[in-house]
């Protein structure tokens, strides 16, 4: 046995299990069409701008980055407005690293953090990697996050509430009003972190913005992402929107050059690229209306989504259902890790690729009523 004695409270911690990709199933099965739709990453890929700026970047990642951090929470403050400067932004390795730093500021044994049971599954990883105890709440009935429940979770020893919106699997997002009913009642000891890696997908203008409370009060963080909207998942680069306090905090504690030069340049490129990003918006709220409506016309509930991505609640086993679809080149991710074991999340993809999707998930519920006639009907 080795010596080595690590930190008791990590011995057991899980890893974070991402989807399958699409080389992993082309291995496992010997498909050649495979499309995956389990990773919620962006249908067209990225901005034309941005791999420009990569090709001509290429020739200095030699060098250290420098004032292209600085370049980019410049461009960000101008960009959101809202009396947002410079000093709101922190900058990490993907929104991931982002919630990591967060996490490595405020957790520690002893303390307690708050999330939803069906939401994204690293909130309560990090809080058991810095020894705190995860707090997790059931969700409502409708599948939304109970604000009021977790509030009532908060005692004394709690540092900080995870808060995904529009929320990972479901899709759902965190109203203004009750948002603002649930900061109304928190303790100023408690980090609230909104997560709105896929905030800008939302089309319902009720859906909460960090960015309207970073600026006035001091207990409140957004998190967004370049991985998802922007297309640049494989780079790695997410941001903080947070009181100025913080941040000084979060830059003292991260590691140095946690990003490069090249992936920080095309991030700012991305950003100024509206016509991308309007395409981009509109493609998937096309697309995912597109998906609901065909899903539910074979007896399929899918969430009413605010994201790039539905949540599917009754088809006939998740892992096992996901399983059947995988045989049709599909990648579709179970949400038994989210805290939904009988549902399935399916990425928002292109019209060519839902309509493929739609005739996979036919086929598969036809062969699961034939294998199984009586349990196997959506409900």
């Amino acid at each position: 046995m080795s010596p080595l004695q690590p930190k008791a409270f990590l011995t057991d911690l899980p890893a974070y299990v991402p989807g399958k990709s699409v080389d992993e199933v082309r291995e496992a099965l010997g498909l050649e069409h495979i499309v995956k739709l389990a990773s919620n990453e962006h249908p067209l890929g990225p901005s034309p701008k941005a791999l420009e700026v990569i090709r001509q970047e290429m020739m200095h990642i030699h060098r250290y980055p420098a004032v292209e951090e600085r370049d980019l929470c410049r461009r960000l403050a101008a960009f959101h407005g809202r009396g947002l400067t410079p000093e709101h932004f922190f900058v990490g390795n993907g929104g991931a690293d982002v919630l990591r730093i967060l996490a490595h500021l405020f957790l520690e044994p002893g303390t307690e953090s708050v999330s939803g049971r069906l939401s994204f599954p690293l909130y309560p990883l990090l809080a058991r990697a810095y020894g705190a105890r995860p707090v997790l709440v059931e969700p409502r009935p409708d599948c939304g996050l109970d604000l009021e429940a977790m509030l009532a979770a908060v005692n004394e020893r709690t540092r900080v509430v995870w808060l995904c919106s529009p929320n990972n699997p479901t899709g759902l997002p965190i109203r203004k009003a009750e948002f603002e009913a649930f900061l109304a009642d928190l303790p100023d000891h408690v980090l609230v972190v909104l997560d709105e890696a896929y905030f800008e997908y939302a089309t319902d203008p009720d859906v909460v913005d960090s960015l309207d409370y970073v600026t006035q009060r001091p207990n409140v963080v957004g998190v967004r992402s370049f991985s998802k909207v922007a297309g640049l998942a494989s780079l790695r680069v997410g941001y903080a929107v947070a009181p100025p306090d913080v941040v000084r905090l979060a830059l003292r504690a991260r590691l140095p050059f946690n990003t490069g030069g090249l992936v920080l340049r095309a991030a700012a490129a991305s950003l100024e690229d509206q016509e991308y990003l309007a395409r981009t918006r509109r493609l998937v709220a096309e697309e995912r209306e597109f998906l609901r409506r065909r899903l539910g016309d074979l007896g399929l509930h899918v969430l009413p989504s605010q994201a790039n991505f539905v949540l599917v609640t009754n088809p006939p086993g998740g892992q096992a259902f996901a399983d059947r679809v995988l045989k049709y080149g599909y990648i579709i991710r179970p949400a038994g890790e989210f805290g939904a074991p009988e549902a399935v999340r399916i990425t928002v993809g292109t019209r060519e690729q839902n309509e493929g999707l739609v005739a996979a998930i036919q086929a598969a519920l036809e062969e699961a009523r034939t294998s199984d006639p009586l349990g196997a009907s959506p409900s």
